[in-house]
């Protein structure tokens, strides 16, 4: 059944099964960033400026680090579920997860020993050992996430991940203020790797009851192992991701580098308010990554048409109240972190144009991974990474802060451009909000597969 585009046509979302399953998405979306913004700002107000921008730093160097660790094994799991589970191929199928958890011990281990070692260096025991302790068991939860958010769910996949990863620490903060007592860096982290363990936990035993319930026999076949295939598609695929969290990540560790915690410190809370298009974004990635391969893999293009279709109205209608309200009330909301944040409001409003153009790119870079075009996905997000890193060095010096809002506004909309074009081109598919203006022209837009 198709509707014609005017806007009073859009009430018929509410008819969509993959619209009502992708607004669940957005709306677990929206609690975690409640739940990540409720502890910046928290951390803002309650630590003075240097401790939270040591804090600030630790946790994007920690972030990066965990990611890093994963080996490429979030997004290799996820496809390895859909292609051999559709395929029945029981056998390939655990050799895959075999090979992902030896990949993400091995991960943690060569990521995390190392990282401890040059941490302990300048800071003391406790906050080295909790910090490392995050590290580990967080690099281990969002491999597991991955996996569970396409086998079970995406409430389990990412309501038992990012929302106790925030409360979690949210609630150490508020008793320690509520009994007066000093609040400790090292315990926020400490925090934040013990929920990490127990809620990976969770996933695991959900998961093994998940695959032994479809292939009831899977623990007494054997494995099949495509280690070329396996390790090529990984490697791509970690360095892909590596840069990914690098785009989010690094800057803060650069700026403290070259200018100081501090700074490093209200940098953090600007890209925290910006990166609220995170919550689009992240809602597609949510919703794109547990479908998108099934229906690929089963060749039900129609139904992939329709759902890209009801992504790309809801990315723009997000995209379009975050500008408002962003933009608007921008000073206010740096005045609820810390009032000495206030003067960043233009860096918050050029960061807040780069961050939408990404969310306007949609799943193009889950397009791409998913559908054996990492190669290109890697390219393009190592060029505009490499750019971004450049343009810090070489603006920072001169113009400060205003340099590395601009250098990361620049790239961002360079990588937004780059992936929609690849995965128009390459898969030929266009997740971006501009496949709307395809249906415009032709006067129509499907809402429900015919």
């Amino acid at each position: 059944m198709k509707f014609s585009f005017p806007t009073a046509r859009l009430i018929g979302l509410r008819h969509n099964v993959a619209v009502r399953t992708m607004t669940g998405a957005l709306a677990l979306r929206i609690g975690i960033t409640i739940a990540n913004l409720a502890l910046v700002t928290l951390a803002a107000r309650m630590l003075n400026g240097h401790d939270f921008g040591t804090y600030s730093m630790l946790f994007s160097a920690a972030g990066l680090l965990s990611v890093i660790a994963t080996f490429g094994q979030q997004i290799f799991i996820t496809r390895s579920w859909s292609e051999f589970s559709s395929a029945g191929d029981q056998k390939t199928l655990k050799g895959a997860m075999t090979f992902t958890a030896l990949a993400s011990l091995a991960g943690v281990l060569l990521i995390g020993v190392p990282f401890f070692f040059w941490f302990a260096a300048e800071h003391d025991m406790a906050l080295t050992l909790a910090a490392t302790l995050y590290l580990v068991c967080y690099s281990l939860l969002l491999t597991s996430s991955h996996f569970a958010r396409n086998a079970v769910s995406v409430w389990v996949g990412d309501g038992l991940t990012y929302l106790p990863v925030a409360l979690c620490p949210v609630l150490y903060i508020l008793g320690c203020y509520l009994l007066g007592a000093p609040i400790e860096i090292y315990r926020i982290f400490l925090s934040m790797a013990a929920i990490s363990c127990v809620t990976m936990l969770i996933q695991m035993t959900l998961l093994r009851r998940r695959v032994r319930a479809q292939f009831p026999e899977i623990g007494k076949s054997g494995s099949r192992f495509e280690l070329s295939t396996w390790i090529a598609r990984s490697t791509k695929l970690w360095i892909s991701g590596g840069l990914e969290a690098a785009n989010q990540y690094a800057d803060v560790v650069i700026i403290g580098y070259l200018m100081s915690p501090t700074i490093a410190g209200a940098y953090f809370v600007t890209t925290r308010i910006a990166n609220a298009f995170a919550t689009a974004t992240g809602a597609v990635y949510i919703f794109s990554t547990r479908h998108f391969p099934n229906l690929y893999y089963n060749r039900q293009y129609r139904e992939l048409d329709s759902l890209l279709d009801s992504v790309a109205l809801i990315t723009l209608a997000i995209i379009t109240a975050g500008l408002v309200v962003v933009l608007g009330g921008g000073h206010w909301i740096l005045l609820a972190f810390n009032a000495d944040y206030v003067p960043y409001y233009a860096a918050l409003a050029l960061l807040t144009i780069g961050t939408a153009a990404v969310a306007a790119a949609g799943p193009s870079g889950s397009i791409l991974m998913l559908t054996g075009h990492e190669g290109t996905y890697l390219a393009i997000v190592g060029g505009t990474f490499a750019m971004r890193a450049v343009g810090f060095f070489m603006l920072i010096p001169l113009f400060g802060i205003t340099g590395a809002v601009a250098a990361t506004t620049v790239s961002f909309v360079t990588l937004a451009l780059l992936l929609r074009g690849a995965a128009k081109s390459m898969a030929g598919i266009d997740g971006s909000v501009l496949r709307l203006l395809t249906r415009l022209r032709r006067g129509r837009i499907s809402l429900h597969p015919e």
